[in-house]
């Protein structure tokens, strides 16, 4: 047949990978898909192999409900591996000059390197509005977190994966998890947590360690997550003012800086009653605030059980810590 070429068409292919099948045509002037020419895309071949298989197919489908039935799981299989390999693209990194696919609640930094960036990790909009308005444009970036993230430890991948806050998170981070993590991905250099100074901030700070710590921590080691230490009290006596960060340090300035004078004490219920100057002041700025890096210690097996037991699956490993930790507190307890 002057003119024709010979052509190998294989339709729905995992489904006739796992049959066996091979179907043989001839096609005059075939369509290639892509450079490589792997897979015939011409339309008349594809109709042409269609009606040709769907009846014996059919036929041959009821004939074996049994194979049918594996077959079916594994062309779900397949087409969940699909799926999932097309999710792990749309979390590719998005670089510093080609800011794409980013949360729109990110208030992303104006710098296009990524040297002396950093990303502020806070909970709620409220202290994400303070935030905003007291940080420096230039190099810093805010992401308000709603609310209390999933507990990473003892949630399932499931659930993991279809966590919109965690989602909104390794999203702008522009890196991936796991073995899949790349600290040149990073699309900041400092990555900073930044919660209430109180019991509800200290867990939130928790559950985002203990995320960073399972998924990403190569970021860890790098030395490249760090905790925010904002002030608890703000202390005034006429024109002097001092902030402190917890109870011993107010009793502390109280003694020193205040000595013999009565300050007025005035608590911060959380960041977003603090005015974007004092939050720049006290917790933002490079030049007056306090950072605490977040390390591991040499024996991580020690820190894999410790992470389990605080924020496992067993409660009875975190009541039989408290019993066995919590002996400094019977002082300040009610009973």
């Amino acid at each position: 047949m002057a003119g024709e070429k010979r052509a190998a068409i294989v339709t729905a292919d995992d489904v006739l990978a796992q049959a066996g099948a091979m179907i043989s045509v001839f096609v005059r002037n075939p369509e290639f898909q892509g450079q490589t020419k792997e897979r015939l895309s011409s339309i008349d071949a594809q109709r042409l192999v269609e009606s040709a298989l769907r009846d014996p197919f059919d036929h041959w489908l009821t004939a074996a409900p049994k194979t049918a039935s594996a077959l079916l799981d594994f062309v779900i299989d397949h087409a969940e591996e699909r799926l999932k390999r097309r999710r792990d693209k749309e979390v590719a990194r998005a670089s510093a000059t080609r800011k794409l696919r980013l949360p729109g609640k990110l208030a992303d930094c104006s710098g296009q390197a990524t040297d002396g960036t950093e990303i502020f990790l806070v909970e709620g909009d409220s202290a994400g509005g303070s935030a905003k308005q007291a940080r420096d444009r230039r190099t810093q970036a805010i992401l308000p977190l709603r609310g209390k993230i999933l507990n990473t430890i003892s949630a399932s991948l499931d659930k993991i994966s279809g966590n919109k806050e965690l989602s909104d998170l390794i999203l702008a981070l522009g890196v991936q998890t796991g073995a899949r993590f790349r600290e040149e991905d990073l699309r900041y250099e400092r990555v900073i947590i930044m919660t209430d100074a109180d019991v509800d901030g200290a867990h939130i700070a928790s559950l985002l360690i203990a995320f960073f710590y399972r998924g990403m921590p190569e970021l860890i080691r790098a030395g490249r997550l760090f905790l925010a230490l904002p002030p608890l009290y703000r202390l005034k006596q006429g024109v002097k003012t001092a902030y402190a960060r917890d109870d011993a340090h107010k009793d502390e300035l109280v003694a020193t800086e205040f000595k013999g004078k009565k300050p007025d004490i005035g608590r911060f219920k959380g960041l977003g009653e603090m005015m974007p100057a004092q939050l720049k002041e006290t917790t933002m700025s490079p030049l007056t605030r306090t950072l605490a890096r977040v390390t591991l210690p040499r024996a991580e097996e020690a820190v894999e059980a410790l992470v389990e037991t605080l924020m496992g699956r067993k409660p009875e490993l975190r009541y039989r810590f408290i019993q066995e930790n919590a002996s400094f507190a019977t002082a300040d307890l009610d009973v």
